[in-house]
């Protein structure tokens, strides 16, 4: 739920107090009308931080961590931090606390927290498209250039979202210790960069949701063993595609121009979706890392494969078990090359008994 920077606060200066971190800021509910709506929004952050915690123990008790699960970890805990700071700004309206104005580090934190928990989950996406990709061929080899591309996009993104975290917390210690002079254009600048920020998060959302579309489609003449993850995966991209795509509406309605003011209903919704979405997202996501292991059992297993060969009038069949090598170097066990050459039966010639040298 995003910060209300506009909650109804006032502030007083310390008696005596050189210092203007200081100053006493007082909030209330009274400009929201009705209170019920900022009640029900704070009720539904809170479920989600819940709901982030049993995310992180979930993701905790996945076996085989790898990298997108490491990647998984991390955008839980900073999801989790980011709901953490939200839900403490919020608890100062709900006690009409009188505090100082060090209240803005929190909001610092939250935005920071934020923009960290969302590009985690978008590299988690692309870790696991990637992964999808390359089951798709051979080798994988045609796909590693969407591999780089992503990773491009992601650096993009990361240096946009600094940008404007840095943009922020300039705006916010202006706020706070001045200079005023020119903080209204350059809140307008934030507010455009910020912008752009939830934009590219929301095209690079319906890019993930096109790629994991097409590997779900592409895996139908595959032999994958399951195609849980992959529908997972599905329907959390999906569900991350509505949620950038609400808070793009959101900036393009209400920050960018900074027209009109987010009224208090769209708040509440915003945070009831935050809900929903997310943990449609986390739970797709989850549940691809923890099926990841089923999706293609047959690959590294030995195969089992039959001889044929003939012996007089009849034909037999020797299974035998293929073994591969676990280890570089590994001796093989030979078979004689007359049992079976280019995928076919040859013919032995039948059992005769050799002369003995005394016989000669």
């Amino acid at each position: 739920m995003a910060p209300r920077r506009s909650g109804g606060s006032s502030s007083s200066y310390f008696a005596g107090s050189s210092s203007v971190w200081a100053t006493e800021t007082s909030f209330s509910l009274d400009e929201y009308t009705p209170k019920s709506l900022f009640i029900a929004g704070f009720a539904f952050d809170i479920l989600f931080a819940l709901a982030i915690i049993g995310f992180l123990i979930w993701s905790c008790l996945i076996r085989g961590h790898n990298g997108q699960t490491k990647g998984v970890v991390v955008a839980l805990v900073a999801w989790l931090c980011a709901q953490i700071t939200t839900i403490v700004y919020e608890i100062f309206f709900l006690a009409e606390a009188v505090i100082t104005q060090y209240y803005n580090i929190d909001l610092m934190l939250q935005v920071f927290f934020s923009d960290l928990a969302i590009l985690m989950v978008v590299f988690v996406f692309y870790n696991l498209t990637h992964r999808l990709l390359n089951r798709l061929t051979d080798s994988g080899k045609p796909y590693a250039a969407v591999a780089i591309v992503h990773w491009i996009i992601l650096g993009i993104l990361t240096a946009v979202s600094l940008a404007a975290w840095a943009m922020y917390v300039v705006v916010r210690v202006r706020y706070v210790q001045g200079p005023y002079t020119g903080l209204e254009m350059f809140s307008l600048d934030l507010n455009k960069v910020d912008g752009a920020r939830a934009i590219l998060f929301f095209v690079v959302s319906l890019e993930i949701f096109a790629w994991v579309l097409f590997a779900a489609i592409k895996a139908g003449s595959h032999r994958f063993t399951s195609r849980i993850p992959i529908y997972a995966l599905l329907g959390g991209s999906i569900c991350w595609f509505a949620l950038t795509l609400t808070n793009a509406v959101v900036y393009i309605r209400y920050y960018i121009e900074f027209v009109f003011v987010v009224p208090d209903y769209l708040q509440t919704a915003l945070a009831i979706l935050q809900f929903l979405f997310g943990v449609g997202t986390l739970v797709g996501i989850l549940l691809c890392c923890q099926k990841w292991r089923h999706i293609d059992d047959s690959i590294g297993k030995p195969q089992a494969a039959t001889v044929h060969y003939t012996y007089g009038n009849g034909q037999y069949q020797y299974p035998y078990q293929q073994q591969f090598q676990p280890y570089p170097g590994q001796p093989q066990p030979q078979y004689p090359q007359q049992y079976q050459q280019h995928g076919q039966p040859v013919p032995v010639q039948p059992y005769q008994q050799q002369p003995s040298p005394l016989q000669k």
